[in-house]
């Protein structure tokens, strides 16, 4: 196979065993480089211009986005995200609503498919890197996906279009703080005709089918209308988004650019990709959309509401399960507030130190089976990891769609590689750590703020497309009243006023069994 044009462009990109290049590489980079096979890395093209170029101000300002971002939907199955691809000074806090999405969630394939704005040709265009290099280190292409897809008519290796092309490169730094580790498969279009919109979401589905893997539509919205101009039109536009249905977005977009509102050259520059997507998410199981965010341009700089650009944050959710590995249930049997004895949080804590330690030291996940009817019953869970007394991890989810041991196992993965406010744990760590397992009761709408008595119950508050939680231990932790605890939540979790409980917002409870290695000496 011919160089890749970006060979030239990066200078020395090809590491052999024995070669010298302090860059992280991934198992499957260090098996490769051992057996004597080249890589083949697409170097970052938009870096120090698009995004900063340094490492840690790079992960210090998506570390901002993401936690800035509202909670999402955590007991949904995820299938797709829409996200923006412009500067992240423009669309940085839009972006990261996006990927808060991913949180704690076990994911293993992302497919981004993007415009491209330089290169015309037909179908959907493939890149044959084995890697995609960041400031922030190595993504690996998923090359088994990669090569099943060029076998269908749609797609075909074509690295031209890639060198220079951004969108699919800025959403790589979200991902690698809101996953950590995940392979991609980046795909260009530029046909966005129907016909080329129905294969490539038809040749996806077939690909993706029992796969671990999220689809993102690369898109920013309208292009360059006055501020007041883009809020109506992507307004409008976002509501056929909403219907996941691709013939109505293909239509609105007509229907907008038919009106020849000054300056709008376009409502979605990824309009092909949005609409192979939503097709492809139809057909893999999705039954709802979220709008998790919409801002401008001229929301980042106001002085400058002239000639503005859109930007959109889009949740495609299926039926309630994990992955799209796992064929979710007619109905979900539902939890039980069963109180475990202590052989079963022994088992449970035994579970996710295996669990790290497996993913840690050999980046597998755990493959386990249980019989045990109440550890097969679907339960919310928190795992919460601390090193020398400080807090290391917790992720976890309200409403668990899982058994609670397989929920147990994904949750101690996400908290020590994919809580995005630290570093994922090392295996230099593992002696230190200690994990702690909340198994949650189920969630009770609360009317009557009074109900909740600070120390028992854990509380959940939303309003609006924001929320926040806290477990019942926090409020304790921290000496907290009642009154306290909430405003707490609203103001620092949920980005909330902070009185927004007496006002309106909508509160749950339950309560937690909290256990952890120390209390048993392990």
């Amino acid at each position: 196979m011919a160089p890749a044009p970006w060979l030239a462009m990066a200078g020395v990109i090809v590491a052999v065993a024995g070669c010298a290049r302090s860059t992280p590489a991934s198992s499957s980079d260090a098996a490769s480089a051992a057996a004597g096979t080249p890589r083949r890395v697409r170097p970052p093209a938009v870096a120090g211009q698009f995004y900063p170029g340094d490492p840690q101000a790079l992960a210090n300002a998506v570390n901002d986005y993401l936690a800035s971002a509202a909670a999402s939907t955590p007991s949904l199955r995820l299938i797709a995200l829409i996200a923006p691809h412009a500067g992240y000074d423009y669309s940085g806090k839009v972006a990261g609503q996006a990927y808060r999405a991913l949180k704690g969630r076990a994911i293993s394939t992302v497919v981004i498919v993007g415009p491209s704005h330089r290169a015309r040709f037909e179908g959907a265009a493939l890149c044959s890197a084995d890697a995609w290099e960041t400031p922030l280190g190595m993504v690996p292409a998923d090359q088994e996906l990669i090569a099943a897809l060029e076998k269908r008519d749609a797609f075909a290796i074509r690295d031209g279009p890639h060198g220079p092309e951004h969108c699919i490169e800025v959403q790589l730094p979200f991902l690698q703080r809101a996953l950590g580790e995940f392979r991609l498969a980046a795909v260009l279009m530029s046909d966005f005709s129907r016909h080329n919109c129905a294969r490539v979401a038809a040749n996806l589905v077939e690909e993706l089918k029992g796969r671990s893997a999220v689809l993102v539509a690369s898109s920013d919205m309208s292009h360059y209308p006055s501020y007041d101009d883009a809020c109506k039109a992507d307004g409008e536009m976002l509501e056929a988004v909403r219907s996941l249905d691709s013939e109505r977005v293909l239509a609105k977009d007509a229907e907008l650019l038919g009106r020849r509102t000054p300056g709008l050259g376009c409502t979605l520059c990824g309009l092909g990709p949005v609409v192979a997507v939503m097709e492809a998410a139809k057909r893999l199981g999705a039954e709802r959309v979220e709008v998790l965010s919409y801002a401008n341009s001229g929301d980042a700089k106001p002085r400058d509401r002239g000639r503005v650009v859109g930007y959109c944050a889009v949740a495609i959710y299926g039926k309630e399960a994990a992955s799209m590995s796992e064929k979710p249930a007619d109905k979900a049997p539902e939890p039980q507030d069963v109180e475990l004895d202590e052989e079963r949080q022994r088992k449970l804590l035994r579970l996710a130190r295996r669990t790290i330690e497996e993913y840690v030291r050999h980046g597998r996940v755990l493959e386990v089976t249980e019989d045990d009817p109440v550890l097969t019953q679907p339960r919310g869970v928190f795992v919460t990891l601390r090193r020398k007394g400080m807090l290391r991890g917790c992720i976890g989810d309200l409403e668990g769609a899982k058994p609670l041991y397989r929920n147990v196992r994904d949750k101690a993965i996400a908290s020590a590689a994919n809580d995005f406010r630290f570093e994922p744990v090392s295996a230099a760590e593992l002696n230190d750590l200690h994990i702690e397992i909340s198994v949650l009761s189920p969630m009770r709408r609360v009317t009557d703020p009074s109900e909740i008595v600070a120390g028992k119950h854990g509380v959940l508050v939303s309003q609006g497309n924001r929320a926040g939680v806290y477990l019942p231990q926090v409020a304790a932790e921290q000496g907290w009243t009642r009154e306290q605890m909430l405003t707490h939540l609203c103001q620092h979790k949920a980005g909330l006023a902070p009185d927004a409980w007496r006002k309106g917002a909508e509160l749950h409870s339950f309560t937690a069994q909290v256990f952890g290695e120390e209390q048993f000496g392990e």
